[in-house]
């Protein structure tokens, strides 16, 4: 299986060739490869693209990663490329794919028919000091690791992996993640600690298209709040929380999720 040329992300396009469109985009630590039981249940019906976002991939395409500003610049090329005629797709997201989702769907509302989203929200609020510091310790684990990568990238792998599996990530993905990954944990922080650098993170996020947002309950730390679940409703669309499962849903409860997802865009 190879990717397609793109001048923007890394895709394949598995499933019905004819279906309505699919778009799968990932997160930390993960690659396209992260949805394989999703493109499984949903590919008999769907035409599936599976996006692997820059320098998460085997090989990297810039040293140092990219704002988010390129990222979806980069997003916006890979539709462009794979929905040549533009009619809207339906994104299926997770973790930092999610963040990126809705900053597509904000900026070109035009391009997104609808969305599901897994365990990120468009709206945090940690609910105590506890959540605050494990939520900015972690990240700032990452940019520390990203940055000794930079200058000895053996060292900062090895100690990426170390660290994703004290996170609990599927053991698939622990193996093999990369330092270089880690760099929007620090476009993120420039942009909330420089004021001029603010503007170019997700503010005031509202749907404008219906979204599926599928959560697990069983985690340290809940990366929505309560009012993106009333702005979820309020767009139409629905939320369901699994109590068993944690951060990688789609990986450790595959069927329920495919069920839920399957159920949805049928309605």
């Amino acid at each position: 299986m190879r990717p397609e040329p793109s001048a923007h992300c890394e895709y394949f396009v598995e499933g019905q060739p004819d279906g309505p469109t699919l778009v799968f985009i990932h997160g930390w630590p993960d690659d396209a490869s992260l949805w394989r039981h999703q493109v499984t249940a949903l590919g008999h019906h769907y035409r599936c693209v599976l996006v692997t976002l820059p320098n998460f991939g085997a090989r990297p395409v810039q040293a140092g990663g990219f704002d988010f500003p390129e990222l979806l610049r980069r997003l916006v090329g890979t539709l462009d490329a794979a929905q040549p005629d533009g009619t809207p797709v339906t994104l299926v997201t997770h973790d930092w794919g999610s963040y990126l989702g809705y900053l597509l769907e904000q900026t070109h509302p035009e391009r997104v028919a609808r969305m599901v989203a897994l365990d990120v929200g468009g709206h945090l609020a940690p609910r105590s000091a506890r959540e605050k510091l494990l939520i900015a310790g972690y990240q700032w684990v990452l940019i520390l690791l990203w940055l000794i990568g930079g200058a000895l990238p053996p060292l900062g792998n090895g100690l990426t992996r170390r660290f994703a599996r004290l996170l609990r990530v599927p053991a698939r993905q622990a193996a093999s993640v990369r330092s270089r990954c880690n760099y929007p944990y620090f476009y993120l922080w420039r942009s909330l600690l420089v004021p001029r650098w603010r503007p170019r993170l997700l503010s005031r996020y509202r749907p404008g298209c219906p979204v599926l947002f599928l959560w697990g309950m069983r985690k340290p730390v809940m990366f929505h709040s309560g009012r993106w679940l009333e702005l979820v409703a309020d767009s139409g669309g629905a939320s369901v929380g699994f109590e068993q499962a944690g951060h990688w849903l789609q990986e450790t409860h595959p069927e329920q999720v495919n069920a839920e997802i399957s159920r949805w865009l049928e309605s």
